[in-house]
């Protein structure tokens, strides 16, 4: 949240990570929760590679592992580790930069600067790159390769080409990262957007790394496919809570940009991102069902009113035949809810139908949205416990990104030419099968906003937006243009957010002050600036 294309689905209240309010402090939950995770994970990878002299290999024992294996092993850690800080140091900028295993209970601690991780994390990544194949297939997919690697040290030294202490060379080395996994890895765009996010076809050319997931006991617990679903479930006539539609988690919901910057005939992305007629055939749809059609079934029968996949909840698309924009005679003319597509003015949210608060059912904090579709898991559960159930795999790295890395490079170094063919390269890709031809490619000069832009539609809900505005130093110009909740809070909680206040403050997220009050030296330590 917090950007321009994601919102929150609650209005009525203020929520911290997406207006940027005097409340949000150094307590706030998300943030503690992951700086923790983070470093429990290098806590486990720091101790994986420690211990690795003390394996007991083939040579020595039959039963031992062979010598190559355990070096392939150890080089796959260090891209992990790599992945672990390149985390830390681009949402905080600094802290501990633990490469070891800790032993013993430690009450002190000590930053590093930017500057220090970064080092550590090109190291990580040039020791394994040396070592690992350049891509992994068969049994050995979803390990990390040399090209995971080098896709991921090209957005390392894109994100540092913009500090104060990057080296003049980043922008050149993040391009020619890009462009030796894009031209040389043997992984290659999809001829079809669709086949991309198509959960059967999960394990494909395009995917460099993704995490894993699957039907057996205790890798079934992929909770994304709930984020960017609307709560269905809460005080709708006709709905209930059900194994059709799963569990949602509401996290977040798509600004009017988040929605009107795709082209519904032209894009074949729209389709596929969200609900729709794509999305209802089993034979298109991501999940392999038909669930994902825009328009919520009733799953439980009212008298008088709907009976068992009438429909109760409809959001028109453009790419419908019958689609329009619905007076509020049609809307009374059906017994089904209508919401309409958004329309207009990307910065102005009052009269859409998407950003109303309770007006969709008898609960009165929730919003109803045409909800994402493309993470949609065909083999998730309803758990009135709200846990996961999710098996299909979770994208990190896959080509299409890498292209707009190579794009955004370009227009770094000024090689306007390459930035051109780049993304276009993924544009092309976008026509492919949608309904109508004529998709507009990139000419002229290719902007950071170009950039921005196409990395909204190809990623939506893949890369993390947040980060992205903060490497580029668009957030607070673009977020406080395109999110209409940063800017019309209520309970009259002004916004903290600004050109000044996202340079000076809210360009790092904040250490958590339940660590620093853990440590003897917290207080010493101090926080990132303006927290």
């Amino acid at each position: 949240m917090g950007t321009d294309i994601f919102t929150q689905n609650y209005s009525g209240s203020v929520q911290v990570l997406n207006q940027y309010t005097t409340t949000f402090d150094s307590n706030q939950g998300n943030v503690s929760s992951h700086w923790n995770s983070l470093y429990t994970s290098l806590k486990n990878v720091n101790a994986a590679l420690d211990r690795a002299p003390n394996v007991i290999l083939k040579s020595a024992d039959p039963d031992g592992l062979e010598e190559s294996v355990l070096e392939q092993r150890v080089a796959e850690m260090k891209v992990l580790r790599a992945l672990y800080l390149f985390e830390i140091v681009k949402n905080w900028g600094q802290g501990p930069l633990m490469v070891s295993e800790p032993t013993a209970p430690v009450w002190t601690a000590e930053f590093a600067s930017g500057e220090a991780f970064y080092t550590q994390i090109l190291q990580d990544l040039e020791d394994a790159i040396r070592i690992l194949p350049a891509r992994q297939t068969g049994n050995d997919f979803g390990r990390m390769s040399a090209s995971a690697a080098r896709h991921l040290r090209a957005l390392v030294y894109l994100t540092r080409g913009y500090e104060s202490y990057a080296d003049p060379r980043d922008f050149q080395q993040a391009y020619s990262d890009a462009v030796e996994v894009i031209e040389n890895s043997g992984h290659q765009l999809l001829l079809d957007y669709r086949l991309v996010h198509q959960q059967a076809n999960e394990i494909n050319d395009e995917i460099i790394f993704s995490i894993g997931f699957s039907t057996s006991a205790n890798h079934n617990t992929n909770r994304w496919n709930m984020w960017m679903y609307f709560a269905y479930r809460e005080g709708w006539q006709g709905l209930s809570k059900s194994a059709y539609y799963g569990n949602d988690d509401a996290a977040a919901m798509p600004t009017k940009l988040g929605y009107l910057m795709f082209d519904w005939k032209k894009d074949r992305r729209a389709s596929v991102t969200f609900m729709s007629p794509l999305n209802g055939d089993p034979a298109t749809s991501t999940d392999g069902k038909d669930a994902g059609k825009n328009w919520f079934e009733c799953t439980t029968p009212v008298e008088g009113l709907y009976e068992q996949g009438d429909k109760v909840v409809y959001f028109p698309v453009p790419v419908e035949d019958s689609f329009k924009q619905w007076s509020q005679g049609d809307k009374d003319a059906v017994v089904y809810h209508v919401y309409n597509y958004p329309q207009g003015d990307l910065t102005d949210f009052t009269d859409e139908d998407h950003y109303k608060n309770g007006y969709q059912s008898s609960n009165s904090t929730t919003r109803a949205f045409l909800p994402v579709w493309k993470f949609k898991d065909g083999n998730t559960e309803y758990k009135e416990s709200g846990d996961p159930s999710g098996t299909r795999d979770i994208y990190l790295f896959r080509l299409a990104e890498t292209c707009l890395i190579a794009a955004e490079a370009a227009v770094q170094s000024g090689d306007n030419g390459n930035a051109l063919h780049y993304i276009n390269r993924v544009r092309v890709r976008a026509a492919y099968n949608a309904p109508e031809d004529g998709l507009e490619l990139y000419s002229g000069t290719v902007t950071l906003d170009d950039i921005l832009d196409e990395r909204a539609l190809e990623l939506l809900g893949e890369a993390p937006r947040w980060n992205d505005l903060q490497r580029t130093r668009k957030l607070a110009e673009r977020a406080l243009k395109y999110n209409w909740d940063i800017t019309h809070i209520t309970g009259g909680i002004p916004t903290q957010l600004s050109e000044e206040t996202f340079r000076n403050k809210y360009i790092r997220r904040p250490i958590p002050l339940s660590w620093l009050n853990s440590l003897g030296n917290g207080q010493e330590l101090g926080n990132n600036p303006g927290w």
